[in-house]
């Protein structure tokens, strides 16, 4: 199974025999079976699709997401859902539930930490100075001590204020190192989301776009409730659910695949050719196996695993450990 992303406009989207087809002028055609597709992702304006191909996407299951600028403005999906309204109840039950949303936030915001740090180590234990080794290590001993403090952290009127705290000061020392040591290329300074004006900024709010729509169908898939979270605020076209599980996963899927190509992250704007192999590499970083209770599993089943894990948190019948990379 494979997520298709259409990254070109112009590009004109139909099927034959089961089959997607891309055409694009006088190039020619690429045909996937439709049996193969798990997601379909249009992230670029110009895109033509054909009403027949979004009928056999739905009698498929293939859930088609339309982008701008690394933000899901469209998500189309079939009728018949593997949604179970059981799992939606007990999400709606347990989140109205202030305790249980603090419950399931540390835990995300403990993993999101850990992970940052995991980055962090994987790269700073390759070729670098040893000035910049000691710096990285003084940090990821930082980040496992804000970790500890969100994990231990007890509940209280305020505690969303002080999980959001945490986090915060984290991401800042994050970056900055990221920043100084120039694993981001030379023009990044600080962290900016929609409407950034750098190549690194770009990459990364794009890369956050992809893992964005993964998420989204392992949650649907799941049957929960994509806009109800207990980390982001509930607002309307906002998905809080997948801003929230995507916390984890962030550093490690997507701030890995744009630092590999920090050497490529130049001038205004973010080449088309640097998309598609940041693309390529997050896709890659999903499809490859990692350790998981015992066996090698396939890091997009395993975040489908974990989709399903929140199911159970929801019914009060198992705890969710957020999942945690190893460097």
């Amino acid at each position: 199974m494979q997520h298709v992303v259409i990254q070109d406009h112009g590009r004109s989207l139909g099927v034959t025999s089961e089959r997607l087809v891309i055409r694009e002028g006088g190039n020619p055609e690429k045909h996937i079976p439709l049996r193969k597709i798990n997601t379909l992702s249009i992230q670029k304006n110009g895109v033509s699709v054909s009403s027949n191909l979004l009928s056999a996407c739905a009698r498929y299951g293939i859930k088609v997401f339309i982008g701008d600028r690394a933000q899901e403005l469209c998500c189309l999906q079939g009728n018949a859902q593997h949604a179970v309204v059981q799992n939606r109840i007990n999400q709606f039950s347990f989140l109205q539930q202030d305790e249980q949303c603090y419950r399931l936030a540390r835990a995300i915001i403990y993993g999101k930490i850990r992970n940052q740090r995991a980055t962090l180590l994987y790269f700073h234990k390759q070729k670098c100075s040893q000035q910049k080794k000691q710096a990285a290590q003084q940090l990821a001993a930082n980040l496992a001590q804000l970790a500890e403090s969100v994990r231990y952290l007890p509940h209280h009127s305020q505690w969303q204020s002080q999980v959001m705290g945490i986090e915060g000061q984290a991401a800042a020392q994050y970056w900055q190192l990221l920043s100084e040591h120039k694993w981001l290329g030379e023009q990044f300074v600080s962290r900016t989301g929609r409407g950034a004006q750098d190549p690194a900024n770009q990459a990364l709010n794009y890369g956050y776009g992809i893992l964005a729509s993964v998420v989204w169908n392992a949650l649907t898939n799941a049957g929960l409730e994509v806009y109800m979270g207990a980390l982001h605020a509930v607002r309307p076209g906002k998905p809080a659910l997948v801003l929230d599980l995507m916390e984890e996963y962030r550093p490690w899927v997507v701030d890995r695949a744009v630092i590999k190509l920090r050497a490529e992250l130049k001038g205004d704007t973010l080449k088309v050719k640097t998309r598609k192999k940041l693309t390529a590499n997050i896709l890659t970083t999903l499809s490859n196996p990692i350790p998981y209770r015992g066996k090698k599993v396939r890091l997009e089943s395993v975040l489908q695993r974990q989709c399903y894990r929140l199911c159970g948190l929801f019914a009060d019948e198992q705890k969710y450990r957020p999942l945690l990379f190893r460097w």
